[in-house]
């Protein structure tokens, strides 16, 4: 996908400075991951849509071969930095297939659901599927649909340091849509506006769309935790197999 996407324009070092630059809840979704793709050292994992690495470099120095990819160009650079020894590439999540075949992957913190129309979106999956080898398993992480319709925020604002970041999000019920208007205010007061949208998938739709493109046994879960989806999970895991 080419730059003039909305994704091209908005993953930038601004955005990863105030959502990505944190270590929180990392070592707890390691651990979940580890569980949930039943991974041992020395496995192949497949990153996909990895941003700067915040899950690929911990994945790899527990023990995973992994093989990642990013639309970012800068935030390749910057994962390449944190660790030269990862195998990140900048790519298309949409076409990308790591070199062989893995035992796990995941696409995680809402990276999925970009396109308008299903099929565009499942080719992620398949890409996720025909990089696995069989009894492999692919973890997708995704916003609680129902959850944030329940208990639905217009605005939230975010800091880091002296860089300001305002969302203000719209839901449009009827098409099934987020849109998102993501405004960075830097200490000189210079605004940068940058839009997104994201399909809203209830949990059994993500399900079915794993299963049409050959996942079976899918489970899901609320969080890294383990626990069971409900209203006031902060998010919606679906784990699935290839056989």
């Amino acid at each position: 996908m080419s730059d003039a996407t909305w994704w091209g324009n908005l993953y930038d070092d601004a955005l990863a400075d105030v959502l990505m630059s944190s270590d929180a809840g990392v070592d707890a979704t390691i651990a979940f991951l580890v569980g949930a793709l039943r991974l041992a050292p020395g496995d192949a994992v497949f990153d996909q849509c990895a941003g700067t690495g915040r899950l690929a470099i911990p994945l790899r120095r527990w023990g995973a071969r992994v093989f990642a990819v990013e639309q970012a160009v800068r935030y390749v650079e910057r994962a390449r930095a944190a660790d030269p020894a990862l195998q990140i590439v900048a790519g298309d999540a949409f076409a990308y297939v790591p070199p062989e075949p893995c035992r796990g992957a995941l696409n995680w913190w809402t990276s999925f659901g970009y396109l308008a129309d299903d099929a565009g979106n499942q080719r992620m999956l398949r890409r996720a599927f025909d990089a696995l080898a069989p009894g492999g398993r692919f973890a997708l992480d995704y916003m609680n649909v129902p959850g944030i319709c329940a208990h639905f925020r217009a605005h939230d604002i975010q800091r880091r340091g002296e860089l300001l970041m305002l969302r203000d999000t719209r839901l449009d019920l009827a098409a099934g849509v987020m849109h998102k208007t993501w405004t960075f205010v830097a200490p000189d007061g210079t605004r940068r506006v940058r839009p997104s949208q994201v399909r809203m998938y209830a949990p059994d739709r993500l399900v079915q769309l794993m299963t049409d493109v050959g996942f079976t046994g899918c489970e899901v879960f609320g969080d890294v935790d383990g626990q069971a989806l409900a209203l006031t999970s902060p998010r919606c895991i679906v784990v699935g197999l290839k056989e």
